[in-house]
C-alpha cells in the first residue's frame, strides 16, 4: 500500500503570525483521525468504478478510484457523494466474498452497497477519500431484492405491470425491432437465427449499451424510438449473459415504464439463466437467451406457415372432392337431358311433319292462287299499260303547246330582237358599257355593231 504520510502537528500550534495551511491541514487530518479512529460502515451506490477498474492493472498497487453516491428519494439526481479507494489486497478479498455468498455478483456502476471504510485524508493536498475495507454481500443483494419489489409494485398500482402482456401477437411477426449493442455476439445470434430460418424476417436495429449508467437512458429511448414505427411490429430487447450485478439496469424504472408502454409486444433476452428481471416481468414475452427469443419468433412465422400449408392442402382436397360431385352430377344431368332431348326431339319431328303437311297445302292454295293472278295478268296490264299512255301523251301534248308558245323565234317574228354583250344576253343597258361590241338577233339574221353611248331610264344620264 502506498505511504501516507502522517499529521504532526495540530492547531494548537498556531503563532501570532496565523496559521501555515500545512498546519490548517494537519489539524483536520488530526481532527478526522480522532473522529474516524475506527472502521465505519458507509452506504452508497458505486459511480465510476467500471471505468477506473479497467486502470487498476496499470498501477502499482492495484487501487481503483470511485464514487459512493446518495441519490434523491425517488429520484435519479445525486444528493451527496463522496470519494472513495479500494486497493488492490482489498479488492481481491472482496471479490472472493462477493463470490462466496453470489458467484455473479461483483462491484459495478449502479450497485447499491455496504462497505466497511476509514477515512483518507492526505493533507499535503487536502484530498479527503474513503478507503473501503469490506462489503456487506447481503445488504446488496438485499437492497437489490428490496428495490426490484418496490418497482414492481408501483408498476401493478400503475397499470403497467400487465400492460404490454396485454398487447396483441401478430400472427406473422416480420418486422422486428431490435434494441442491443452493435457488433455483440447477441446481435449476430438473434440475426443468424432469423436469417436460417428462410423467411422474410426485417430488422429495424437501435444501437443501445446493454450495461452500465448509459444502458437505462439509451434502452429506454430505443423502445419508445421503435415503438413509433408503424412497420415495427414487435420489439427484441437482448443482451448477452452476464452476472446478477450486470444485470441490475434492467430492473431500473425507466426501462420497466418504456416497455410496459411500448405500442407494439416487447419480447425480452436478456441471459438470466435463473432469475427474472424487472424487464422480463413487464414485458410480453421473456425467453432466457437472444438466441430463444429468435427460435420464439421464428416458431410463431412458421406456425402461421404450417397453418396456411394445412389450409391450401384442405383447400386442394376439398375442390377436388367438390370437383368430382359436381362431375358426377353434371354426368347424371346430361344422361337425363339427353333422354329429355329424345323425347323432345320425337315430339318436335311428329309436330315438325304435321307442319310439313300443312304447309305444302297452304302452299299449294298459294300456288293456285298466284296462278289464277298469273293468267289474268296480262288483261289487267294490258288496261292499265294503256291508260297509262293515253295519260302521257296528254301530258306530252300539253307540254308541246306550251313550248309552242313560249319558243322565242315567235317573239322575234313579232319584231323583237335578242341582244349579246361579250357573248352574255343583255338583259339591260347595265350589261352593256360603252364602246364594246354588240350583236342583235332578229328573226331572219343577225346585226353587229359597236356601242357609241349609254343611257339609263329615268335617270337622263348618259355614258
Amino acid at each position: 500500500m502506498a505511504p501516507h504520510p502522517r499529521a504532526a502537528s495540530s492547531i494548537n500550534e498556531t503563532t501570532d503570525d496565523g496559521l501555515s495551511v500545512s498546519q490548517v491541514n494537519q489539524s483536520i487530518a488530526k481532527t478526522l483521525e480522532d473522529r474516524f479512529s475506527e472502521a465505519f460502515w458507509v452506504k452508497g451506490e458505486l459511480q465510476g468504478y467500471d471505468r477506473d477498474a479497467a486502470k487498476a492493472g496499470q498501477r502499482r498497487w492495484g487501487q481503483v478510484y470511485f464514487e459512493l453516491i446518495e441519490k434523491e428519494p425517488g429520484a435519479d439526481t445525486v444528493r451527496a457523494s463522496i470519494k472513495a479507494v479500494l486497493w488492490g489486497d482489498a479488492q481481491n478479498t472482496l471479490r472472493r466474498k462477493l463470490a462466496e455468498v453470489s458467484g455473479d455478483l461483483k462491484l459495478q456502476d449502479g450497485l447499491s452497497v455496504k462497505v466497511l471504510c476509514t477515512v483518507d485524508f492526505y493533507w499535503p493536498r487536502a484530498s479527503l477519500q474513503l478507503k473501503v475495507l469490506d462489503v456487506d454481500p447481503h445488504f446488496t443483494l438485499g437492497d437489490m431484492e428490496r428495490a426490484r419489489r418496490e418497482l414492481l409494485e408501483k408498476l401493478k398500482k400503475s397499470g403497467r405491470l400487465e400492460k404490454n402482456r396485454s398487447r396483441p401477437f401478430p400472427d406473422l411477426p416480420l418486422g422486428i425491432g431490435l434494441i442491443t449493442s452493435d457488433g455483440s455476439a447477441a446481435y449476430h445470434d438473434f440475426v443468424q437465427e432469423l436469417k436460417s430460418s428462410g423467411y422474410a424476417f426485417t430488422v429495424y436495429f437501435v444501437d443501445a449499451h446493454t450495461q452500465g449508467a448509459e444502458t437505462e437512458r439509451e434502452v429506454s429511448r430505443a423502445l419508445r424510438q421503435l415503438g413509433a414505427r408503424p412497420e415495427v411490429q414487435v420489439v427484441a430487447l437482448i443482451r448477452g449473459g452476464g452476472s446478477r450485478s450486470d444485470l441490475i439496469w434492467f430492473d431500473k424504472e425507466k426501462i420497466a415504464e418504456a416497455v410496459a408502454d411500448c405500442p407494439v409486444p416487447v419480447v425480452t433476452g436478456i441471459g438470466h439463466e435463473i432469475d427474472s428481471s424487472v424487464a422480463d416481468i413487464v414485458a410480453h414475452t421473456a425467453r432466457k437467451t437472444p438466441t430463444a427469443v429468435a427460435q420464439f419468433l421464428v416458431e410463431r412465422v412458421d406456425a402461421v406457415d404450417r397453418l396456411l400449408a394445412d389450409h391450401a392442402g384442405a383447400l386442394v382436397r376439398g375442390t377436388r372432392a367438390l370437383l368430382d360431385r359436381l362431375g358426377r352430377d353434371l354426368s347424371s344431368a346430361a344422361g337425363a337431358w339427353r333422354e329429355a332431348a329424345g323425347t323432345t326431339l320425337a315430339r318436335s319431328q311428329g309436330a315438325l311433319r304435321e307442319q310439313r303437311g300443312l304447309l305444302a297445302a297452304a302452299l299449294k292454295r298459294q300456288l293456285g292462287m298466284a296462278g289464277e293472278r298469273l293468267r289474268t295478268a296480262p288483261d289487267r296490264l294490258d288496261r292499265s299499260v294503256r291508260a297509262v299512255l293515253v295519260r302521257a301523251s296528254d301530258r306530252l301534248a300539253a307540254a308541246g303547246r306550251e313550248c309552242a308558245l313560249k319558243d322565242p323565234r315567235r317573239l322575234l317574228e313579232r319584231g323583237y330582237s335578242l341582244l349579246y354583250a361579250g357573248g352574255r344576253l343583255a338583259k339591260g343597258v347595265r350589261d352593256i358599257k360603252p364602246g364594246e361590241f354588240i350583236e342583235a338577233r332578229l328573226s331572219d339574221g343577225t346585226l353587229s355593231a359597236n356601242v357609241l353611248g349609254v343611257t339609263r331610264s329615268g335617270k337622263g344620264k348618259s355614258e
